[in-house]
Parts: C-alpha cells; structure tokens; sequence
C-alpha cells in the first residue's frame, strides 16, 4: 500500500488515496483541505486533499471535540460509542474522510468502552440487588455471533458504492425510531409494576423436586450454588468462553487480506509479493471457511455444556424463567440477534449497540440490565474495530490516539458514570431509549448532510461508482 503524506504544516493530514486529482474540481477537498502536492515513497509527487491536522487548534475543532464529550458519554448510556459522532460530527462537520474518522472513532470507541466495562461491572440489577446488572449469559451469545457476521458485513459493504450504504443507513435509522419510542412507553409501565411489588423471592425448598436428585438436602446445596453463581460480580466461565471466542475468532480473521485490512502475519515485499496478500486470492475464502467452522465449534460445545446446566436447575426448579438455552429455539434467536448485530456494525459502520439494546428488551431483560448487557456485547465489536486500527497503517501519532482515548473515557467518566446513578436511584432505565431516539436522529441529520457534500464537491458518480473490486 502506497502510503502519502502532505508536507505543509498546517495541512498535514492526507485524507486517502481516493482523493487523488483533486486539482480537476475547485471544491472538491471541502472545508478545512487544500489541494497539495504530496509525496510518496515510491512516486516522487502527485496531487491530493491535506486536511488541518487532527489536533490542529482550530476553533472548530476545540468545540466540535468539546461537544463530543458528552455525546458519548450519552450514548455509551444506551450501549452506542464513537460511532454516533462519526458522520454528524467528524465527517459532515470537520471534513475528515472515512479513514481519519475511522481512526478518531477507533479511538474514541476503546476509551469509552473500556471504561465503561469496569463501571458496569460493578453496577447492581435495579430490581435484584443482589445480582450484576449485566446479564453475561445473554452477552456470551451475542458475543459469540458477532465476530463472524460482522466479516461479512464489513466484506460486503467494502464491494457497494457510498449511495446505497447511505440509503440503507437510512431505512434502518427510519424504521428504528418508532422502535425507540414503543420500547420506550413499554418499559416505563414494566419499571412501574416491577417497582410496586417485586421481591427477589425463589420458590420455596419444599417443593418436590423431579428429575434424578432425590434428597433434597442435596437439590438445596445445588439450588445455593446457583444462586451464588448469580450474584457473582465476574462470573468466570462466560467471560472465559467470550473472550477465549473473540481471541480465536481474530487470530483467524487477521489471516486474511481483503479490500479493508491487509493481514499483519504476512510482510509485503515489493518486489516478490506475497500472495497471501492479495485481497482476491482464494486463501481468504479458505480462511473465511475456517473461521465459520471455528465458529461451529465453540458455539456448539457452548450450546451443548449450558443445556445441560440450565436441565440440572430445572431439576431444582432454579428460576425457571430464566432459561436461554433451552429449548434450542430460544438460543437460536439470541444467537439470531447476536448475527444480525454483528452485520448491521459491519455493514452499516453503526447502530451494533441499539440493535442489541432493542433486541434484548424483546427476550425479556429490563432496559437498564439490557443497556448495560448490550454495552458488554457492543465491547466486543469495538475490541474487533481496534484490534483491526492497531494493526493497520493508520499514520495516526501516538500522541493523538492518546488525545480520542482520553476524550471518550472522560465522557464516560463524566455523563454515563452520572446516568447510571440516576437510572438505578430512580430506575428510568426507559429514559435510554429516548437517549438512542435522540441520537439516531441526529445521525440522520447527518447522514443527509454529507451525503449532500459529497455529492456537491465530487459529483454523483463518486458516490454510486464501485471503488473496490475483484472482477476481472
């Protein structure tokens, strides 16, 4: 990959190979940019868009970077992270092309997330305060669909020109919206009836019990032991299995070369290239093979140790609406949401976080256990994301992902640490899908916004052209 740098100094930041020939149209760089000369190590100059640099200490920029402080704190609220700023803000308004937003959001997303995870870790359930907030069971399954679908969505995404990425964008945030607003109505009358007379009671030891234990002595030692397993802080064997997943799922995914990422196992040499490093050779497929049978097998040995978990509590009768895998149908649906989670975030670029909120209030969680479980969920699309930007050539400096990082984890600090007081005192865990509303309006807004620059400075062919292909 040619990699080019601007040599003014204000004007220091490359905006990206598709920039190229700028000098044919007067505004085709926008606000911020000029049409340079840059330089290349291996072509002596050619002509492209330098944008002001990402700390540049513009007015703009100091209040833009200021107002997203709260934005994500905000939204981390409802399990949304950098993406929510990426097109109304750092594409629409300050200019930046996808790949310096890409790399700001990156960053944004890991500060946010990070911190984020240890607050709600320590969180308790509004109405079981003894229990973690987070479901992670829940969060296992959806951590377990998300890291193949989300390479499939990226994959397709990176062969579809701008104009229908944006109208499905669209069509997503318009039909998502009355979603927000019902969900929202719902949960403010389920937050009533659960806050009027909820105990965390457990049916009582006397029952018969069924099934092969008989003593009863033994089924209530059982009984305690699952009881305690719910009222862990970290329980170990579902992070272990999300985590352990995630970690397999990558190291299979950073094996391929495809038209986004180049694989960081394999140096490119110039003058003997490897062909492992070509985005079109069959090698990805295989790996893409691999990785859904990867995928076959830690969800299938998952599936199988759970079901036999949850048939033991039901010999006790342990919270017996509380069952997520079984029967099978019911994990299929969770694993469902956990695919269709993971294409919308490589789709779509957004949203990976609203989508699980919405769909775990369907399997019954609460909206503030949902919000928080979805926020352990949205993890670990933004652990894919940034493992994707450290590997990569980003060009970005040290200094500066340190400058995105600390933006997110204060907003983080600040405004969802604050929310999630609030949401547990007063238990309007509801109030987050008005949260979410009010955010993917603002997407909208921008979405339209640049959409209209980019058609204005590059014409409409820029954004209905295929830029990336393996066709002959």
């Amino acid at each position: 990959m040619s990699s080019y740098s601007c040599g003014s100094g204000q004007y220091s930041l490359f905006q990206g190979t598709s920039t190229l020939g700028c000098r044919s149209q007067t505004n085709f760089c926008g606000t911020f940019s000029k049409c340079l000369q840059v330089t290349d190590k291996f072509e002596p100059y050619d002509y492209g868009c330098c944008r002001e640099d990402y700390l540049y200490s513009s007015a703009s920029n100091i209040i833009v970077y200021i107002l997203i402080i709260p934005i994500i704190g905000i939204g981390s609220l409802g399990a949304l992270g950098g993406g929510v700023v990426k097109r109304p803000f750092l594409e629409a308004i300050l200019n930046f092309n996808s790949g310096p937003s890409g790399n700001i959001t990156a960053c944004l997303m890991f500060g946010a997330q990070l911190v984020n995870q240890i607050i709600i870790t320590f969180q308790k359930h509004p109405y079981h305060p003894q229990r973690p907030v987070v479901n992670y069971e829940v969060g296992m399954i959806y951590a377990l669909a998300i890291p193949l679908s989300m390479q499939f969505g990226e994959e397709l995404a990176s062969y579809m020109p701008l104009l229908p990425v944006l109208t499905l964008q669209m069509m997503f945030f318009i039909v998502i919206l009355p979603i927000c607003l019902l969900y929202a109505k719902r949960q403010e009358v389920v937050e009533q009836e659960q806050d009027e007379d909820y105990t965390d009671s457990h049916i009582s030891m006397t029952t018969a019990f069924k099934g092969s234990i008989q003593d009863e002595a033994q089924a209530a030692l059982i009984y305690k032991q699952f009881l305690n397993e719910s009222h862990q802080i970290l329980p170990l064997i579902p992070i272990l299995i999300t985590f352990g997943s995630f970690a397999v799922n990558e190291a299979v995914i950073l094996s391929r070369t495809t038209l986004y990422q180049i694989s960081p196992y394999y140096q490119q040499n110039v003058n003997n290239p490897n062909p492992k490093l070509d985005p079109c050779n069959q090698w990805n497929l295989y790996m893409m093979i691999l990785l859904f049978a990867v995928n076959i097998i830690i969800t299938g040995l998952t599936l199988l140790y759970y079901r036999s978990k949850e048939q033991l509590k039901d010999s006790v009768r342990y919270k017996l609406k509380e069952r997520y895998f079984t029967p099978t149908r019911r994990f299929f649906k969770i694993y469902g949401a956990g695919c269709a989670t993971g294409f919308i975030a490589g789709f779509l670029g957004m949203a990976a976080g609203l989508t699980m909120f919405v769909t775990m209030v369907q399997f019954g969680l609460v909206a503030a256990s949902a919000g928080a479980t979805a926020n352990f969920g949205y993890f670990i699309v933004c652990l894919q994301v940034f493992v994707s930007f450290m590997v990569s050539d980003s060009g970005m400096p040290i200094g500066d992902q340190f400058f995105f990082y600390g933006i997110g984890i204060l907003g983080v600090l600040i405004f969802t640490n604050l929310g999630y007081y609030y949401i547990s005192k007063y238990k309007i865990g509801h109030i987050l899908f008005y949260i979410d509303f009010a955010i993917v309006v603002l997407n909208i807004a921008g979405n339209i916004a640049w959409g209209i620059e980019q058609e204005d400075r590059q014409g409409f062919f820029s954004i209905v052209s295929i830029s990336n292909t393996c066709g002959g």
